[in-house]
């Protein structure tokens, strides 16, 4: 077995601007008190196999964690692994965990309960979204109670940051045997805070973990997250004081917010993008050159300006600012140009009709009634269908959409990013993330040359050509934005560390 050296340990995409950043600055933190988060949504589940979006993902954060997780420079790091290593083919990996960390039920984190979360996430009857990436899990075993090993059917670099994510999240395997639907609604995790109780579309409460692992943690002794879907409605309760912390607020909010010294306004520079995703099994949108339209068809500048409040930045591939190494592909991305639209829809030689899915929101309303109208005035017809965020997901993972706004918050290693939406093999899967059914012989090959490539810099070549080739050949998105979850949060909320995947870790923070 071969142990990495630090530059192939971890992805260093991160640029120097992803320095820690806080909400404070180094007072000693003081123990107690209670905060309240508000969301974007009141999520439908919290089971880490089966969770899809931002708000669930945060909403778990607190109670279940993963082996590894990512630090405030975008590097993936050991969390309940204490240390890995990996052969010199990238395919053999051993994972060392932490000693005595249990459950909030009393189970031991140990090498079996490690297994049996593998077993369960890799059952396709639990229909985990991460079912391709499972799917390269070759076998696993149990080398002794602290130690186990993973197997892969190919070389994956990137297996450390899978293991930040849904396939590495533990969940009490006590408590997922005894009750395999009620991990989603009543979590067992590890972390800093334990369940309490979910009252729906009110509040989730948890509370502090006394036997945390990290000793002396978490300095709070509460936590009520309300999920509110208006953004009108969750930026007056901040506003209001009945939330300390604002997630996802509207682009108009965070402007405001900017020129207020009476709050903090935290950007963490993002992985990931957001854009119109385009079905490519579905007419008219199987055709590349109807995709490329609806691209050119879209004023960006225009919609940041007016409707963003000049907040976001533009997107032109599935990697955010958080990947500074990988170059954008801003030479080929379609730029606005209405006669260009016209001349592929003509060139296509067929009336061009889609329905256009997006979560109904008031920002996200304005948003596509803006694209219906640019599309309209290059001759698309599109039809717009508001849907709840959950139902959107939903959609999205069983393929049952034409086009949809859609947002990936992406991960710290670009296969993650990649993988599981454009490679063929999991275009045919229900569910997987690969929405469009895309297909591409390039694609695949760079994907695989990725997977096995462990030096950064070569493996950042490789993610330019292929955001290159994805622009050319696949066109799967038009894209608008890249993902920033700002972080809006009252002054005496001290020690949020920033981290560029947007997600908050509560472990450290407390209340002055």
């Amino acid at each position: 077995m071969l142990r990495f050296p630090p530059s192939v340990l971890h992805w260093l995409l991160a640029a120097s601007a992803l320095a820690a950043a806080t909400a404070s600055g180094a007072a000693e933190p003081k123990r107690g008190g209670t905060l309240s988060i508000g969301l974007a949504q009141d999520p439908a589940i919290v089971d880490p196999i089966r969770t899809g979006t931002f708000t669930e993902r945060q909403l778990s954060t607190p109670v279940y964690e993963p082996l590894f997780d990512i630090d405030a420079k975008g590097n993936t790091v050991p969390f309940l692994a204490e240390s890995f290593t990996a052969s010199d083919d990238l395919k053999t990996w051993r994972i060392k965990l932490r000693p005595g960390i249990k459950f909030h039920d009393g189970t031991a984190l140990d090498a079996a309960a490690v297994a049996a979360n593998f077993e369960r996430t890799a059952n396709p009857a639990n229909r985990c979204r991460c079912l391709v990436q499972m799917g390269d899990f070759k076998e696993w075993k149990v080398i002794d109670p602290l130690t186990v090993e993973i197997v892969l059917a190919g070389p994956n670099a990137g297996l450390p940051t899978i293991l930040a994510d849904a396939p590495g999240i533990m969940v009490s395997p006590t408590a997922f045997k005894a009750d395999p639907q009620g991990v989603g609604t009543k979590p067992v995790g590890t972390g800093p805070f334990k369940f309490v109780e979910w009252v729906r579309n009110s509040r989730f409460v948890v509370e502090r973990n006394p036997d945390y692992w990290q000793q002396g943690k978490p300095y709070l002794d509460k936590l009520v997250f309300r999920g509110m879907q208006n953004s009108e409605t969750r930026e007056a309760a901040f506003k209001s004081g009945q939330t300390d912390v604002i997630l996802q607020p509207s682009m108009h909010f965070v402007s405001t917010m900017k020129t207020d010294k009476r709050h903090v306004v935290l950007s963490p520079a993002g992985f990931g993008a957001e854009g119109v995703y385009l079905n490519a099994k579905k007419a008219p949108l199987d055709d590349i050159r109807v995709r490329w339209a609806v691209a050119h068809a879209i004023d960006r500048d225009l919609l940041n300006r007016t409707l963003g409040f000049g907040v976001p930045t533009p997107a032109y591939s599935p990697f955010g600012r958080g990947m500074a190494q990988i170059k954008q592909p801003v030479d080929v991305y379609p730029k606005y140009d209405p006669a260009k639209a016209k001349a592929l829809l003509a060139e296509y030689g067929k009336p061009v009709a889609f329905t256009l899915s997006y979560n109904n929101t008031p920002e996200t309303r304005h948003q596509v009634q803006s694209l219906q109208e640019m599309w309209a005035q290059v001759g698309m017809k599109v039809e717009l269908v508001p849907l709840d965020q959950n139902r959107l997901v939903q959609n999205m993972s069983s393929k049952q959409f034409e086009a949809s706004i859609y947002r990936y918050t992406g991960r710290a290693d670009p296969d993650s990013n990649t993988y599981g939406f454009f490679h063929s093999r999991s275009a045919e899967i229900n569910p997987s993330s690969n929405y469009g059914g895309y297909t591409s012989k390039r694609v695949d090959e760079l994907l695989e040359q990725g997977r096995a490539t462990a030096d950064p810099a070569k493996r950042a070549a490789v993610y330019s050509e292929l955001a290159q080739v994805l622009v050319k050949e696949v066109m799967p998105y038009a894209y608008l934005n890249t993902v920033t979850d700002t972080i809006v949060t009252k002054p005496y909320v001290k020690d949020l560390t920033v981290v560029p995947d947007g997600l908050v870790r509560f472990a450290s923070m407390w209340r002055q």
